[in-house]
C-alpha cells in the first residue's frame, strides 16, 4: 500500500495514468442540495493535469438562494461567504477553459457533471465531455473492499487533506487517490479499469454525435427511427440513456442488431414514472406501431391459462380459461397465446406422463360438467396406444392420476394471487422540479385493469376515489408483466406502494 509520501511525490508528476490519453480536469463542487435540476452550485474546485504540470483553481459561486442549515453544517459554507461571490455566468468562461478538451474526473462524476452541465445548459451552452468516475475506478481496482467513498479512500491511502466537503480539497484528494492507485496497481490493471469507463460507444454513422447526451437517465420508452422516419425498434428501460448506449457497445451483438444500428438516424424517448408504466407503454406501443425489428406481439387480452377443477369424486380436470377470467384462489398453469396452445401443452403432458386422454385431450365446453363416472371403463386413445396408465379402465386410480397431473403441470405453475380482490399499485417518481408524478394501477389476479396518471401528492383515500371514477380498461397481462408483478406484489419493489382497496 503506498504511503502518504509516495502519493505526494506522484502528485508532482503529471499525466502518469495508463489508459487516459487526454489531459484531466479533476473537479469537485459544493451545492445547496442533491438535485441538479433544483439546487445550485456554491463552490467549484478544479485540478488540471496535463503536459505542463498540475494546476489548481477554485471559486465560490453565489447560488442566489439560501443555503440550507444542514448543508452549511456539512460544508462550512455559509450564506455570508457566498453573498459577494460571482454568479455562475460570471465565471462560466473561466470554468469552460479549464474543462474543454479534457477528461472530466470526479468522485461520483454524475453528480458533479450533472450540476455543471445543467448550469451551462441554462446559459444555452451544451456541455459534452468524456467522463471518468473515481468511485467506479476504485471499485474496479479494489473489488475486495465494500466501501469506496472519498472519506474511505482518504483513510485507506493515508491521503493528506486540510479540509473535507470543500471543493478544492476534495478535488485534490481525488487526484491523490488516482496517483496512489496508479502506483499501487500494474499499468495493465489500471488501464483496464479506466477503459471500462472511457470506452465510447460506436455510434451509427447516421446518428448525431450529441444524440446520446440528450437522452434522459430515468425510466421510460425509447424509439429508434431510420430513413424517412421509419420506426425500427421500441425498447424500455429504467435508465433510457444507459440502455440505448448498450445497443452500440455490445461486443456480441447479433447480425440483426448490427444491421438495425446501422440504419438508425434519430432517437425519440417518452419518460414514465417507473418500470411498471414503462413495461406497459412499451408493450402497447409495439402492438400498435409494429416496429420493423421488434418481435410481433399479440394483444394482451388473448392470453389463456390452465386451472384444475375437482369433480364430486375428487378427480382433477384441466380447464382452459382466459387469464383475466381465472378463478381466484385456484392455481394458474402457464400463459398461452391461444386455447390451441394450451390444449397442446395438455396433450404433451398426457403423452409424456401416462395420463388419460379423456381428461387431458378429449375435452371441450362440456368438460366442465364431466366427472370420473363419465370416463370409467371407456378406454381412451392413449390406452389403446399403450401410453395411458389406465385411469379410464380402472387400472390406475384417480388419486394417483391427480398427483401425476399436478407434477406434470408443476413447471408451468404461476404464483397464486395473494389477495381476495384487486389492489392498487402506486408508482411514484420525484421529478427534478420537486413535483411528484405518479401512476396508479388497479391490479387483480396479475392483470392490470386500470391505470391513471397524475401529479402532486396523493393519499390512499384519493387513490380509491380516483379508481372508482375511472372507467375500466381491457385487462392487461403478458409474461414480462406477470414476472414484474410477482416481484412487486410478493417481494416489494422500490418506488411502488401497495394500497388495499376497501368497499
Amino acid at each position: 500500500m503506498p504511503t502518504k509520501d509516495d502519493a505526494m511525490e506522484l502528485s508532482r508528476i503529471p499525466n502518469l495514468f495508463p489508459g487516459l490519453d487526454k489531459p484531466l480536469a479533476i473537479v469537485d463542487i459544493e451545492t445547496t442540495g442533491g438535485s441538479a435540476g433544483r439546487d445550485r452550485i456554491t463552490e467549484i474546485g478544479i485540478v488540471e493535469v496535463d503536459a505542463d504540470g498540475v494546476r489548481e483553481w477554485s471559486t465560490f459561486i453565489n447560488p442566489q438562494v439560501p443555503i440550507p442549515r444542514t448543508i452549511q453544517s456539512l460544508t462550512g459554507i455559509t450564506d455570508d461567504m457566498v453573498a459577494d461571490a460571482p454568479l455562475f455566468e460570471e465565471v462560466a468562461k473561466d470554468i469552460i477553459t479549464r474543462l474543454e478538451g479534457k477528461t472530466f474526473v470526479a468522485h461520483n462524476v454524475r453528480f458533479d457533471y450533472g450540476f455543471i452541465r445543467n448550469a451551462f445548459a441554462s446559459l444555452g451552452y451544451p456541455l459534452k465531455l468524456e467522463l471518468l468516475c473515481t468511485v467506479k475506478l476504485s471499485r474496479a481496482l479494489y473489488p475486495e473492499h465494500k466501501r469506496h467513498s472519498l472519506e474511505t479512500l482518504i483513510d485507506r491511502f493515508n491521503i493528506a487533506t486540510d479540509a473535507r466537503h470543500r471543493a478544492l480539497a476534495d478535488a485534490r484528494a481525488t487526484y491523490q487517490f488516482m496517483c496512489a492507485a496508479q502506483k499501487d496497481k500494474s499499468p495493465e490493471d489500471f488501464m483496464a479499469a479506466v477503459q471500462q469507463q472511457t470506452r465510447r460507444p460506436s455510434l451509427p454513422p447516421g446518428l448525431s454525435a450529441t444524440a446520446l447526451d440528450e437522452l434522459p437517465t430515468c425510466a421510460g420508452v425509447y424509439y429508434f427511427f431510420g430513413e424517412n422516419d421509419s420506426l425500427l425498434y421500441i425498447g424500455k428501460s429504467i435508465n433510457i440513456r444507459k440502455r440505448v448506449m448498450s445497443h452500440f457497445t455490445g461486443d456480441k451483438a447479433s447480425e440483426k442488431a448490427m444491421a438495425m444500428c446501422q440504419q438508425i438516424r434519430h432517437i425519440e424517448t417518452q419518460t414514465t414514472t417507473g418500470e411498471l408504466s414503462a413495461l406497459l407503454l412499451e408493450s402497447n406501443e409495439i402492438k400498435s406501431k409494429q416496429p420493423l425489428y421488434n418481435r410481433r406481439l399479440r394483444r394482451l387480452s388473448t392470453l389463456y391459462t390452465i386451472q384444475l377443477r375437482e369433480d364430486p369424486s375428487g378427480l382433477l380436470w384441466p380447464r382452459v380459461t382466459k387469464a383475466q377470467d381465472a378463478s381466484r384462489g385456484l392455481k394458474m398453469y402457464g400463459l398461452f397465446p391461444s386455447v390451441k396452445k394450451a390444449k397442446s401443452a395438455l396433450n404433451d403432458c398426457a403423452k409424456s406422463n401416462g395420463l388419460c386422454d379423456h381428461v387431458l385431450v378429449n375435452f371441450g365446453e362440456s368438460n366442465s360438467k364431466k366427472s370420473y363416472a363419465d370416463i370409467s371403463h371407456s378406454p381412451c386413445m392413449g390406452k389403446q396406444l399403450h401410453r395411458c396408465r389406465g385411469l379410464c379402465t380402472g387400472e390406475f386410480n384417480f388419486l394417483q392420476h391427480n398427483v401425476l397431473l399436478m407434477e406434470a403441470l408443476g413447471a408451468l405453475a404461476l404464483q397464486a394471487w395473494p389477495y381476495d380482490g384487486p389492489v392498487a399499485l402506486l408508482e411514484n417518481q420525484i421529478t427534478p422540479d420537486a413535483a411528484t408524478q405518479y401512476t396508479v394501477f388497479l391490479v387483480d389476479n396479475w392483470c392490470v385493469l386500470q391505470q391513471h396518471q397524475g401529479e402532486g401528492p396523493i393519499t390512499a383515500r384519493g387513490v380509491q376515489e380516483m379508481l372508482k371514477s375511472t372507467e375500466a380498461e381491457l385487462p392487461m397481462l403478458d409474461r414480462d408483466l406477470y414476472r414484474y408483478l410477482v416481484k412487486v406484489v410478493l417481494q416489494g419493489a422500490y418506488g411502488i406502494e401497495i394500497i388495499a382497496l376497501t368497499d
